[in-house]
């Protein structure tokens, strides 16, 4: 037993040390900002009401993040939440035997920015990118809603991206 102690002993403090931690409830925004007023974002593509989605999500995130407040009047708020969607791509993922589309990709990126309300200075900055797969349909209304569904999904999971790495402020 004693032989095994340094080598248990070794192994705990090697897993300690291995970079990974769980994020803190607790965590912040930089510039300790409280209250964040988030704006449409800005749509620079060609698939209308994604900015709409996207700008949901960011607020359903915020509006779940402790120690956040969003405000609807930019002039109460610490920081402003601002960005656009810079590509929207679906296209065809996989195809059957009768060469017919089985499965299609959506995906997104988006630029994000959180500066500060008095004097614009940026508190953060950057980019995400999500991709979700949805299953082709010969039902056109039926495969409008599961690519509608897939670009919920994106927002949701671009929303989750964002706040964490502005709550680690990478």
């Amino acid at each position: 037993m004693r032989a095994r102690l340094p080598i248990i002993l070794l192994l705990a403090l090697s897993f300690a040390g291995c970079g990974y931690h769980l994020q803190n409830r607790e965590a912040s925004l930089p510039g300790d900002v409280r209250y964040v007023h988030v704006g449409i974002l800005h749509n620079r593509t060609y698939e209308p009401f994604l900015e709409n989605a996207v700008t949901n999500a960011l607020i359903d995130r915020l509006v779940r993040s402790p120690g956040v407040e969003v405000v609807a009047n930019p002039a109460m708020a610490d920081a402003l939440l601002t960005g656009s969607i810079l590509q929207y791509r679906n296209h065809a993922l996989s195809y059957d035997g009768a060469d017919h589309i089985a499965e299609y990709r959506s995906r997104m990126n988006v630029e994000v920015s959180l500066r500060h309300a008095d004097n614009a200075q940026i508190l953060w900055k950057g980019r995400a990118t999500w991709t979700e797969d949805y299953v082709a349909s010969d039902n056109k209304a039926l495969e409008d809603d599961r690519e509608q569904a897939a670009i919920d999904e994106i927002a949701v999971r671009l929303a989750d991206e964002i706040y964490s790495r502005m709550a680690d402020d990478f």
